[in-house]
This record gives structure tokens, C-alpha cells and sequence, in this order.
């Protein structure tokens, strides 16, 4: 009795423990060459707009993509990206540099449960990527970033 309750909750820690484990995630890949991961379960519908991809989970916003074309008064996206982090600097968010690569130049701030990062490449001077998600995400999101 005892070897067929052992085998029993084996049994059951081995299916709800590959319930979980059958979660895929989705990468994204933007305009710019950015790409990302998040768990399938993490939403459930996307809404495309011209410039802007949202990401839902039930009636809840859970972050936008978005592609934005380089100020006309910045040679570079990049030069953008890095005025407005010496700016977000000055901010009461939490700011962090994010470590890319060579040629590229990116920031997250996290403020009111939300945490949005700022992304250009010198191989795209003409724009640049705004990835925003709740905090529940972000961390995924954030760990993923590549660029290629």
C-alpha cells in the first residue's frame, strides 16, 4: 500500500511538473535587428498597429513594442537614445544601462509597475525600439534582449 501511494504522488508531481515545463516562449524580432523572449502563457493575444505591437493577458495590458523614428535633431539614433538616458537620469525611476554589445546603446526605467527600455543600433541610425512591460514581465524580456 505504501509502494502504490509513493508511486501515486510520483506520478503526480511528474505530470503537474511537466504541465509547467510546456510553456514555449516566442521571440519577437523588431525592425532593428532586437530580438527578445517571452513565455507563451505570459499573454494570450497580440494587437498589431502601425507602429506599435501590444501584448495582452486577459483584459490587461502587458507591454507594447514600438519602433520610433530618429529625431531629426539627432545624427544618430543612438545619440538620441543616450541624451534621453542622461535625461532619465535626472528621473525618480530606476535607471539601468543595459550591456548590449558594440554599436549598440540601451537603457530600461522602472516606474509605476512598469519597466520600459530604450534600444538603438548604429547599423539602424534612422530608428530605434521602446520595449515596455509590466514588472511581472520585464524581467524575462530584459534577460533575453539580443541583438544581432
Amino acid at each position: 500500500m505504501k509502494a502504490f501511494i509513493a508511486c501515486g504522488i510520483f506520478w503526480v508531481s511528474l505530470i503537474s511538473g511537466c504541465a509547467s515545463l510546456n510553456q514555449e516562449s516566442i521571440e519577437f524580432h523588431t525592425s532593428n535587428n532586437i530580438k527578445f523572449e517571452l513565455s507563451s502563457g505570459r499573454f494570450d493575444s497580440v494587437n498589431v498597429q502601425p507602429f506599435e505591437t501590444q501584448l495582452w493577458l486577459d483584459t490587461e495590458l502587458v507591454g507594447s513594442i514600438l519602433t520610433m523614428e530618429t529625431n531629426p535633431d539627432f545624427s544618430t539614433a543612438v545619440e538620441e537614445v543616450r541624451q534621453g538616458f542622461r535625461e532619465a537620469q535626472k528621473s525618480s525611476g530606476n535607471v539601468t544601462e543595459l550591456d548590449l554589445g558594440e554599436g549598440i546603446f540601451g537603457f530600461s526605467v522602472a516606474v509605476n509597475r512598469y519597466t520600459t527600455a530604450f534600444i538603438a543600433t548604429s547599423q539602424h541610425p534612422s530608428s530605434w525600439i521602446i520595449i515596455s512591460t509590466t514588472d511581472s514581465v520585464s524581467d524575462e524580456v530584459l534577460s533575453t534582449l539580443k541583438v544581432h
